[in-house]
């Protein structure tokens, strides 16, 4: 099936001309470096158009496909979309969101690595996955996560603009796969998206075709008419005063967009004093956005202009820049650089149905955050030099996509900057990918942007516990992506403490200047992806860990974070919007018994294939496998086995209900002991690369491998020559080649170990018979 037919199937129109020529450099094997697009012009149907090379079977296209957009709101709405295209066309393809944490929804794509997966995910969850850190899963789970985002995948950054340095390092990892030469041979592009074209840059935009085309030229030459204002002493009095003039011109959905959340909350809470008005921030729980975002689309949403929709005043912060498909009849804006005004005028009549649109930009006299004032400055002194006279209008500028563009050929704008990462060097990597070392990763991420995020959810259990039982819940029931959302560290720390001011902008993560001293502290429990710690000092937080506390501490609305807040935060799984349910990986706790032998067996069948499925040539796939068929013969130790209360005569893999405790104290088993080292010391005869992947199929042994408590074991597994070991290994397959062979045996363990549940196993007195 050609490309338009593949298309029209799904959306029953016939895609736009710029998206057949991608179509056919995809076909030709050939995916661009960047697709050069202003708001409106489809850009989505990247999705699509990966589909349908997946579909076609086209020799190169990558297995994994991750979306990664700069706003924690949109990863659901381009999830939404993936998962609509993915019904339409019938495919067998998983579609996940990667928000934060990692709960049993977001980890059973990972049960079958060769399955083709959309990600939608943001940059903090990409960027520390690729970069060895894997925010929130684990600093033993983070290999398995790198050598995914790094083998077979295709990433596209929506608004590349916004996210300058994670596009350096991506791009940085880009040259640092290509230099290593690896064996695996897996194809890995990145695809930036971006009305602002980026220099050397195979590009895909918009032709004269495009530019003709009637559903395209209506939106690229609408009319959106903006007025400068400036503010006065009270802000919030001015922007809402514009959103009720626009109103009572008769525009029905008026759009207003603050860059702060406090002033923002500040501005909805006047509207709504005497009309409706929804505020949309970017730092939400998944649930709470997900209904929030159905009662936008059904008020706002595009399409929705020509079903009578009822008046509504929309409030947001900057996380309306991107991808939102929310389509407003007027927009009053705060003043912000000419970037992300576009973005923010893309959501004015975004189909150019009413052809011409009224807006306001009010420029505040005292507002830095979170651009900075001489930006700001430079803005509105370009703004006020476009400004034109139209009759019965005034002075206004018009931003409209053509016209816009017409008054910066003619005039250019200001220079906005770019933040620059660090330049990673493959010396970087081995830093990076050692979970013993303490690094901060943020300037790879954001540049000199010094926020690190966490994650916050609410458990109503927390009232009703003893305190030192917390840590115990958590383990037993860790937090899932879809009932935390995601703020600052510092921010967190601060509400920890107790400060009630302003905690600056929350978007950008910006710093305030200054907080006011704390009213009290918390206890709460920090939970890093492994080990929960109940503690009360907020320094015990550090990013990427998931902050777990009492329900009746507030902090959250039905908007998102809201740290003013003290009302009680509905818990997700005490109102049953979340189901409690365990993953059955490497963190769940055996039920029934495994034999040892057929453990291994099917470990062994399940790895190879995974290596086959997933890529790697035969030789490659036989070793993988090899390390699955030995990576537990190490169990095969009378005290371990006395652990896990094995029948006489037979060896487990797996325990089946017992008390575990008095079984360890009566084995003798030290605390601490690895079996892994254990099965490197009994077959010291295995391949070199069979040996590292037995060594590590835990997360450990990176690069050292444990030596306590038992010593003598770790001089049988050649410990002492281990590192020598690892770093052979990395030289001849690359990090994110080694990572994804890690991952692959590794996830084949999970994986048949999950069925091993599900079969039935033989009760103890068949084992013995």
């Amino acid at each position: 099936m050609d490309f338009t037919a593949f298309y029209h199937q799904s959306h029953g129109r016939d895609p736009f001309p710029w998206q057949v020529r991608l179509a056919g450099e995809v076909a030709a094997g050939r995916w661009p470096d960047a697709l050069t697009l202003p708001t409106s012009a489809g850009k989505t149907a990247v999705v699509d158009v990966w589909l349908w090379a997946l579909a076609e079977g086209l020799p190169g296209t990558p297995r994994r496909l991750y979306y990664l957009i700069d706003r924690r709101v949109l990863v659901d709405a381009a999830a939404e979309y993936a998962s609509a295209c993915v019904i339409s066309s019938g495919q067998d393809v998983s579609v996940v969101r990667l928000r934060g944490g990692m709960g049993v929804s977001d980890a059973e794509w990972l049960m079958d690595p060769t399955r083709p997966t959309l990600v939608s995910t943001t940059v903090d969850q990409l960027g520390s996955r690729l970069l060895g850190r894997a925010y929130g899963v684990g600093r033993h789970s983070a290999p398995l996560h790198a050598g995914l985002a790094g083998n077979d995948a295709l990433i596209v950054v929506d608004e590349a603009h916004l996210v300058e340095p994670l596009r350096q390092t991506l791009a940085a990892v880009g040259r640092m796969r290509q230099r290593a030469h690896h064996p695996l041979a897996l194809p890995w592009h990145l695809l930036t998206m971006t009305a602002t074209p980026l220099a050397d840059a195979r590009s895909i935009g918009l032709g004269d075709d495009d530019r003709a085309h009637p559903v395209l030229s209506r939106r690229l030459n609408a009319r959106k008419l903006a007025c400068m204002k400036s503010g006065g002493g009270n802000d919030v009095a001015i922007l809402a005063s514009e959103a009720r003039r626009l109103r009572e011109g008769g525009a029905g959905v008026v759009g207003v967009i603050a860059n702060t959340v406090d002033l923002a909350r500040a501005i909805h809470e006047r509207l709504s004093a005497d009309a409706e008005s929804i505020l949309l921030i970017g730092r939400a729980r998944a649930p709470d956005r997900e209904g929030l975002a159905r009662e936008l689309y059904a008020r706002a949403g595009t399409g929705t202009r020509g079903r009578g929709r009822p008046p509504l005043y929309v409030v947001a912060t900057q996380t309306v820049e991107v991808g939102l498909d929310l389509d407003f009849d007027a927009l009053v804006s705060e003043l912000a650089p000419l970037s992300a005004l576009r973005q923010r005028f893309g959501r004015l009549d975004r189909l150019g149905e009413l052809g011409e649109t009224r807006a306001s930009i009010v420029v505040r006299s005292e507002a830095n955050l979170p651009y900075g004032k001489e930006r700001l400055q430079a803005a509105a002194k370009w703004l006020r030099d476009q400004v034109v006279s139209v009759k019965g209008e005034g002075k206004v500028i018009d931003f409209g996509i053509v016209a816009l563009e017409a008054c910066m050929a003619a005039s250019a704008p200001p220079l906005e900057g770019s933040t620059r990462a660090p330049l990673l060097l493959p010396e970087d990597l081995e830093l990076l990918f050692d979970p013993a070392v303490e690094l901060d990763i943020t300037p790879y991420l954001h540049g000199d942007r010094r926020s690190q995020d966490v994650q916050v959810a609410w458990r109503a259990a927390f009232d009703e516990l003893a305190m030192e039982d917390w840590a115990e819940t958590v383990e037993a029931l860790p937090p899932a992506s879809l009932e935390t959302l995601s703020v600052p560290l510092y921010a967190a720390r601060a509400w920890l403490s107790g400060h009630v001011a302003p905690v600056g902008d929350l978007e950008s993560g910006q710093r305030p200047e200054q907080t006011e001293q704390p009213e009290r502290t918390s206890t709460f429990v920090a939970w890093d992806g492994e080990v929960a710690q109940v503690g009360s000092d907020p320094r015990l937080l550090r990013s990427g860990m998931t902050l777990v506390v009492p329900a009746s501490r507030g902090g959250c609305d039905r908007y998102g974070w809201h740290p003013a807040s003290h009302a009680p935060v509905p818990d997700l799984y005490a109102t049953g919007q979340l189901k409690p349910l365990r993953w059955s990986g490497s963190n769940a706790r055996t039920q029934r018994a495994v034999e040892l032998n057929q453990h291994l067996k099917g470990v062994g069948e399940k790895a190879l294939a995974f290596a086959r499925g997933g890529g790697l040539d035969e030789a490659l796939a036989q070793q993988v496998a090899e390390a699955g068929r030995l990576h537990d013969v190490g169990k095969n130790d009378d005290r371990f086995q006395l652990m896990l209360g094995a029948p006489m005569g037979t060896l487990l893999a797996k325990s089946g209900a017992h008390e575990a405790r008095v079984s360890r104290m009566l084995s003798g088993l030290p605390r601490g002991w690895r079996h892994e080292v254990a099965s490197l010391a009994a077959r010291p005869d295995m391949p070199t690369l069979v040996r590292y992947l037995v060594g590590t199929h835990h997360g450990r042994g990176r690069p050292w491998l444990p030596a306590s408590p038992d010593t003598e074991l770790w001089r049988s597994a050649k410990g002492a020559e281990w590192p020598a070991l690892v770093a052979m290994m990395r030289a001849e397959y690359g990090y994110w080649g080694l990572a994804y062979m890690e991952a692959l045996v590794r996830l084949a363990d999970w994986a048949r170990s999950a069925e091993e549940q599900l079969e039935r196993m033989p009760a103890a007195e068949e084992m013995t018979a």
